[in-house]
């Protein structure tokens, strides 16, 4: 079974949880506040919001934090590609052209994301945490598209359940549309959840993708870019911090030499003889250009 097969399988379970959450009455939440009847965890960025919209010491949302950012640093983004909606609705609506064309830019700036870096995203977290504090509530709860879609989820089941219908119901999907539709490059470029998530994950060893020095092409003096090209985050699996790191999958199965692997828990000599080969490759580059 495929990495993107799985991934899509573990987030329709997850959006199944709230359609049973809906029906039976447990209260399973959704991504944006996942838990057992009294016991939720909500997202951190939500946690965040809360915080500074209260204006006070919160003991649930900061713990709760701090047990999220805890799970960030130990898998990375991994929310991002198995829980989050987000990419399996903007594939709904994109046709193959536009991923095409999307795929073909993102490679161009393939393996620039590689160690911690602070962009537009983190500017937008500013941002949503400030705007919280100036008025009171979480203001980017009503533009998330992690909330948006499951939003749209609730209201249908209100309105077939209860016959309750409401202006959500076109506005929510218009908007989360417009997010992940026109701008194509959300998650990258505006997503404050990508940008927390990235700055816990830099010392992140399990789940994440390593490269078998003997294996890959790199070593053998070829020339090959296909684990950085496929990346939807953009990151160069051989750099020895990949905080943006989604654990995705896609490199394992796009290696040509099966290369690529994803233990349980990476070892930093595996890291360190990996990160080699790049530095290695692109001293060999330097040279021949200045030849």
């Amino acid at each position: 079974m495929k990495m993107r097969t799985k991934r899509g399988l573990v987030s329709l379970i997850v959006f199944l949880s709230v359609i049973v959450g809906l029906v039976i009455h447990t209260g399973t939440g959704t991504p944006s506040a996942l838990g057992w009847r009294d016991i939720a965890a909500i997202c951190p960025v939500g946690a965040l919001e809360v915080l500074a919209g209260a204006k006070a010491f919160l003991v649930h949302p900061i713990v709760l934090l701090v047990v999220i950012l805890i799970v960030g640093f130990c898998v990375g983004k991994a929310f991002c590609s198995w829980v989050c909606p987000v990419p399996h609705v903007r594939s709904f609506f994109r046709p193959k052209s536009a991923k095409k064309a999307r795929e073909e830019g993102d490679a161009k700036d393939a393996g620039t994301r590689n160690g911690t870096r602070i962009d537009s995203r983190h500017v937008v977290l500013l941002g949503t945490v400030a705007s919280s504090f100036a008025f009171g509530f979480p203001v980017f709860c009503l533009l998330c598209p992690v909330g948006l879609s499951f939003a749209v989820t609730i209201g249908i089941w209100n309105l077939f359940r209860f016959n309750e219908a409401s202006w959500g119901l076109i506005v929510f999907p218009l908007v989360l549309i417009a997010e992940v539709v026109l701008f194509r490059k959300w998650c990258t470029t505006f997503c404050p959840i990508s940008a927390l998530l990235s700055l816990v994950a830099s010392k992140s060893r399990v789940l994440r993708p390593v490269v078998e020095r003997h294996t890959c092409l790199h070593a053998k003096g070829k020339r090959c870019t296909t684990c950085v090209n496929i990346c939807p985050e953009r990151v160069d699996p051989h750099a020895m911090s990949i905080p943006e790191c989604s654990r995705c999958g896609e490199c394992v199965e796009a290696c040509p030499s099966g290369a690529i692997s994803i233990p349980l828990l990476a070892k930093k000599a595996e890291l360190q003889a990996a990160s080699n080969i790049e530095n290695t490759e692109a001293t060999q580059e330097a040279s021949a250009s200045e030849a």
